[in-house]
């Protein structure tokens, strides 16, 4: 995935002479985009050694499409409206847990999680908002599978975004600003 997204950054890099920023975001959208949403909920929390090759050329094409050397790197991610990797892993678990609140996904995530209600049966101010068991986990390894990091992200979600469709949201651009400045 390194050379794919390597090469894309070669392209990006050579057109950014001849078009417009809009132009290159619309080539990271079809060349580096999808690459890094594809199976994103499998890899997106893999070590340090995996995911810092890739953040490196993410941010290495977005400094391509905006070259304006003003601003911190979020701020470009921002203005052009691209969420960084972290974020982009986040935001797919985000939808995943939406979809499993929603009893979207197929039968067999249906005991994968957990509801805090059924582990607590006393009212607890966060058993009472839908939130889900977050297990115990005794190693770094725990806290990268889905089973962990689900309720984590599902809990830290505004209610407003965790109960309304999560698509129509996404599309307002105030949404998105509360994305990007996010942080789990």
């Amino acid at each position: 995935m390194k050379t794919q997204l390597s090469r894309a950054c070669g392209v990006l890099s050579k057109l950014k002479h001849y078009t417009t920023p809009p132009v290159l975001k619309v080539v990271y959208n079809s060349l580096i985009h999808p690459y890094l949403n594809y199976s994103i909920l499998k890899w997106g929390h893999a070590s340090n050694a995996t995911i810092q090759p890739l953040i490196k050329l993410q941010n290495e094409a977005i400094k391509i499409i905006n070259p304006t050397n003003t601003g911190s790197l979020e701020e470009h991610f921002q203005h052009l409206n691209i969420l960084c990797l972290p974020k982009l892993y986040n935001l797919s678990v985000g939808k995943f847990m939406h979809s499993y609140h929603n009893k979207l996904l197929p039968i067999y995530f249906d005991e994968y999680f957990f509801p805090l209600s059924s582990i607590h049966h006393h009212s607890a101010r966060l058993a009472t908002s839908n939130n889900l068991f977050l297990p115990r986990v005794n190693s770094s390894l725990g806290k990268c599978f889905l089973t962990y990091v689900g309720p984590k992200v599902w809990s830290s979600i505004p209610n407003d975004i965790k109960y309304s469709t999560f698509k129509w949201k996404l599309r307002n651009t105030s949404y998105m600003k509360k994305i990007h400045n996010y942080e789990l």
